[in-house]
């Protein structure tokens, strides 16, 4: 055995904390992790009291008798569960510094779930959006940086908030719609993730709209907070020696919700939506944020309007004549033009000759005429 392991289990039995007194051993081993979390040479261990003492987890052994080499399984029962769900909201909810929190949830929910902490951590996270729990919603946001959007982990957190707050919900509860107010961070880096699922022919071989309670909902944070787009920039408060990962807004996934909406919808909620997206961009003129509105991000705009024009063809209907498609031009267009005055459009020469490639619209190709000079 070497010294490495013998010390970590001398530490282990120096902390006492016995596994039969759930949820206080979750309690105890929480505590003892701020002191041990700082020192980088004792991560293994951190990992080894987050995955013993607070999610109870256990190796599986094979038919030799040995630990198996697949994740660990949580032994947690389903009441055990919501008091660990407790412990965390509580523990979170006390004073203290950013980076420690930080520090402590990517821990806890890294890149890497299992399947039991996957779940537990989206029910965590939407107990703290129902109980609007500042700090812990400020964490989850960073975390959400750091393991991307866009991935399937904060994806799954996303929906799980539309489905406890939207699909299973007669009544848009006040706590959803008061988020950005509460957890700004979380709130753009959520609406990151949640516009990934929605009007989006790349996940899904049809455009599928978002439900109208979630429409109205981002429509309201994007009109009463127009910097809301923003506040996913915000400097993250990370551990000594952390690297944070590049942000992202949701400007570029409201943006192609908006053009392709009138290809499924005709709702009025996209034309407000429309509205708050380009007064956000005006905005942006004086930030210079080129990142804003990343060339692929636009790219999946168009080439989901050349896929709809692909099928007008074989139906040898003319773009020139088909509403629908004139209305998400007459969109993209003056996005584009306000962006591209904004300067917050990336690699906008080569987005000009894209644009260029789709069936002319009398809008938009004025706009690209006035940028290629």
């Amino acid at each position: 055995m070497s010294m490495s392991v013998e010390t970590n289990k001398a530490t282990l039995r120096k902390l006492d904390m016995k596994l039969d007194n759930y949820p206080t051993c979750a309690v105890e081993a929480l505590t003892r992790l701020e002191t041990l979390i700082a020192s980088r040479n004792k991560q293994n261990l951190v990992m080894q009291i987050i995955s013993e003492y607070i999610f109870l987890e256990r190796n599986t052994k094979d038919g030799d008798g040995r630990k198996s080499q697949a994740l660990p399984i949580s032994q947690l029962n389903l009441f055990q569960e919501f008091q660990l769900i407790i412990t965390l909201i509580e523990y979170f909810s006390r004073p203290g510094r950013d980076a420690t929190r930080n520090a402590i949830f990517l821990s806890l929910f890294g890149s890497h779930l299992t399947p039991q902490r996957s779940k537990l951590l989206a029910r965590l996270i939407s107990t703290a959006v129902s109980g609007s729990v500042a700090p812990l919603l400020s964490s989850a946001g960073t975390w959400m940086q750091q393991v991307g959007c866009k991935t399937p982990l904060s994806l799954e957190v996303a929906q799980n908030i539309v489905s406890d707050f939207i699909c299973y919900s007669r009544k848009t509860p006040e706590q959803l719609k008061q988020l950005p107010m509460v957890g700004p961070h979380f709130a753009a880096n959520f609406m990151v993730s949640v516009t990934d699922l929605y009007l989006n022919d790349q996940r899904s071989n049809i455009l599928t709209p978002p439900p109208d309670a979630l429409l109205d909902t981002l429509t309201e944070w994007m009109t009463e907070n127009p910097t809301l787009c923003q506040a996913s920039q915000q400097p993250l408060v990370l551990p000594a020696g952390a690297i944070a990962m590049p942000y992202a807004t949701p400007l570029a996934g409201l943006l192609r919700w908006v053009v392709l909406a009138p290809l499924v919808s005709n709702r009025a909620s996209y034309s407000n939506l429309h509205l708050s997206i380009l007064r956000t961009l005006q905005q942006l003129g004086s930030s210079s944020d080129s990142t804003a509105l990343p060339f692929q991000d636009l790219m999946q705009i168009v080439k989901s309007l050349q896929s709809y024009c692909a099928r007008l063809a074989e139906s040898k209907t003319s773009p020139d004549s088909d509403e629908a498609y004139q209305k998400c031009m007459e969109r993209f267009a003056q996005a584009v033009q306000i962006a591209l005055n904004s300067n917050c459009i990336t690699n906008q020469i080569q987005l000009l000759l894209v644009l260029e490639s789709l069936p002319s619209h009398k809008l938009m190709k004025i706009v690209i005429a006035s940028h290629k000079k």
